[in-house]
């Protein structure tokens, strides 16, 4: 990471940062894809990834709540359900490929339909609609269209913490295809979205992985303590900090400027193709061993 090619791959972060953060993602398909390529250890690849999601999401939902463009009544049902089964994702041990490999055909898919050419009138939740959950059911709290958003939460949010993602890359397509939300109204949930799936995952994950508290019956005495200390704060972690140092300022500063371009310069179209390419990436990344 530090070597003669470490100027390229910090440059590749910015990049990764940029393009996700005009479309309201975090980006983590793209730094999985990338710290995979060098050869970082898998375990510290999630930690990684979900840090960073963190700070780009963030950014890009600042930039386009500011704009106007988020939908708290539809958010709101869709990361309630989410965020504790982001939670549960990160405590389950990803063990089989297949995972990878179907969400890669399901990003694939829903790049085809993106792009497939459709009558405008056709489907729900068209932009006359704006997203608003209250528009189905009379405006009463709980309607057909918020159990469809509640449920839709709960799967993409355990398999985000499943895979170390925050999701976005699952929810976009999904609420462009049933006409719930416009393009940039879609970058402000999923911006939204991925930054309370990543913490709910990084914190499954952290809990997974660290052993804060040593069994008493194991362990013993000084050497376990020192066991202990370096359970928790010993090399991987140290790695992980280490890696971070150097992709934190090149991701912050694509993530800013992504999101701002994102959500006050590129119009509908040019972020429609934009996320296909986004989508394409992350399924490519995901099928290819």
């Amino acid at each position: 990471m530090f070597g003669l090619g470490g100027l390229t791959w910090v440059v590749l972060f910015f990049v990764v940062a940029f393009l996700y953060s005009a479309v309201g993602h975090g980006g983590a398909s793209g730094y999985l894809a990338l710290l995979s390529l060098h050869d970082i250890a898998p375990e510290y690849m999630k930690p990684i990834a979900l840090v960073l999601n963190l700070l780009v999401s963030g950014m890009a939902f600042i930039q386009f709540y500011r704009q106007g463009h988020f939908l708290w009544r539809l958010f709101l049902p869709i990361a309630l359900f989410s965020v504790p089964m982001a939670y549960w994702g990160g405590l389950t041990p990803l063990k089989d490929l297949w995972y990878q490999r179907g969400l890669g055909v399901f990003l694939l898919v829903s790049v085809a339909m993106m792009l497939w050419p459709r009558d405008s009138g056709v489907g729900q939740g068209t932009s006359s609609n704006d997203g608003d959950v209250s528009n189905n059911g009379g405006g009463k709290l709980w309607n057909r269209q918020t159990g469809i958003a509640a449920f839709m939460g709960a799967v993409i949010g355990y398999v985000s913490g499943l895979l170390g993602i925050g999701g976005g890359i699952l929810l976009s397509p999904v609420l462009l295809m049933i006409r719930w939300t416009q393009q940039k109204q879609t970058a402000a949930i999923s911006a939204a979205f991925i930054f309370v799936n990543s913490a709910a995952g990084l914190l499954g994950f952290v809990q997974q992985h660290t052993p804060w508290i040593i069994d008493s019956q194991k362990t013993g005495g000084v050497a376990d303590a020192e066991m202990a200390g370096r359970c928790a704060f010993g090399d991987p972690w140290f790695a992980v900090v280490a890696i971070l140092s150097v992709l934190i300022l090149p991701v912050l500063l694509g993530g800013f400027f992504g999101s701002w371009y994102g959500a006050k310069k590129f119009d509908q179209t040019v972020m429609k193709y934009i996320l296909c390419v986004v989508l394409l990436i992350a399924a490519i990344k995901l099928l290819l061993p």
